[in-house]
């Protein structure tokens, strides 16, 4: 621990401890504490009522390491929200202000936010929009307004329907570019939470005659891209996404969803034969690893004695030169595995065991375990030795 440290606490306290202060300056609030435990500030406004959080870990995340006036901006925001109006009680007020908003996932399960898995690797939450910002909903306020969050969410995307008619516009307009379509957002439009409206992607393909590839690169901007055999313009959209979501302040994703042939909401997978494959594996490498390196370091955090370990996912390439994702089974440790290409099996003083993840699954009979978005699954010691010789023959054989 440095002596700024000792001193003042550690980066999250002060920043913490800075939001609390300023929100305790709005006049709305009676009165505003940090819970460092919690990493929130839990505030209570002038009229009465229950109080209110303010969940820091995102905003913390974002900002760390950024400048001064950043930093500033960036709490300001938070700010706002204790700002902001009290959420009304009776459902059929909010009901029309509900929107959905698709999110990294956060990595504390306990986040008292409504939210869902979005695929693998992202999350959906529910807000509240109003005039001067938007506001997440958290399990207390359904409960105020006696709905389930199916039902808030179902609503939610049914107000979303202004929003689809003017990116549909969009689609219309694409004959005769390759480049990808830019939706910026200016605050009310919600246009990155147009994928998770059931059949906007089907409705985009029928009239643009090509699948499309939505990329949420931030908060504020969608990239709408096709699939093509032009494997250059595909590369070049991918390029276009990743440099776009690196950049941004509050980024989602460099990885496109897009629509299959049932109608489903995917992430979007490239036949390896397509010469656009690599840039399309990249991006999803990029999307795994951003949402499971939070979720490694909060349940390390969390861990005690006797707990599993909580297994890293990383990626490399192989000897082929393709990137790939590995996770390490430890013989002799509880395990819990993100899911990745290869399993590693290292053994001391032999060359490590790499397996096909595909064949770990089928022949360990791994489940998922419960509670984990993205999926972990939980392991202990290795399987026998005829199975670990089938394991070994079937990685060779790969």
């Amino acid at each position: 621990m440095g002596i700024a440290e000792r001193l003042f606490g550690s980066a999250r306290d002060r920043f913490g401890k800075e939001v609390a202060a300023r929100v305790r300056a709005v006049d709305s609030v009676a009165c505003a504490d940090y819970d460092p435990e919690k990493f929130q500030v839990v505030y209570q406004g002038a009229q009465g009522g229950e109080p209110a959080v303010i969940n820091l870990e995102t905003v913390f995340r974002e900002s760390q390491g950024a400048p001064a006036a950043v930093r500033k901006a960036a709490i300001g925001r938070l700010v706002d929200v204790a700002a902001l109006p009290p959420t009304p009680d009776d459902w059929a007020d909010v009901q029309p202000a509900v929107r959905p908003v698709l999110r990294p996932i956060p990595a504390d399960p306990k986040f008292d936010i409504v939210s869902r898995p979005a695929g693998p690797y992202l999350a959906e939450m529910l807000v509240v929009d109003t005039p001067s910002a938007m506001r997440y909903a958290g399990c207390a306020d359904l409960a105020r307004w006696g709905v389930s969050a199916e039902e808030a969410f179902d609503a939610a995307h049914r107000n979303m329907a202004r929003t689809v008619t003017t990116s549909l516009d969009e689609a219309r307009r694409r004959e005769g570019s390759t480049e990808p379509t830019r939706l910026t957002d200016n605050g009310d439009a919600y246009l990155t939470s147009l994928p998770l409206v059931q059949g906007w992607l089907a409705t985009v393909q029928r009239i643009a005659g090509a699948r499309p590839l939505a990329f949420p690169v931030s908060n504020n901007t969608l990239l709408l891209a096709y699939e093509t055999d032009d494997a250059e313009a595909l590369t070049k959209a991918f390029e276009v996404a990743e440099h776009e979501w690196r950049e941004a302040a509050r980024p989602i994703s460099p990885a496109p969803l897009t629509v299959d042939e049932d109608g489903t909401v995917v992430l979007y997978q490239a036949p390896k034969e397509h010469r656009a494959h690599a840039a399309v594996k990249h991006a999803q490498i990029l999307l795994a690893m951003d949402a499971y390196g939070p979720q490694t370091e909060y349940l390390r955090g969390i861990a005690g004695s006797g707990d599993p370990f909580p297994a890293a996912l990383k990626g490399f390439r192989d000897p082929s030169g393709a990137e790939v994702t590995a996770a390490s089974w430890a013989d002799d440790d509880t395990s819990l595995l993100p899911e990745a290409d290869l399993v590693a099996f290292p053994k001391r003083e032999q060359e490590m065991l790499m397996v096909p993840w595909s064949v770990v699954v089928e022949e360990a009979g791994l489940t998922p375990a419960e509670g984990y978005h993205p999926t972990r699954y939980q392991v202990g010691g290795w399987p026998d030795d005829d199975v670990m010789e089938r394991i070994a023959k079937l990685a060779a054989e790969a």
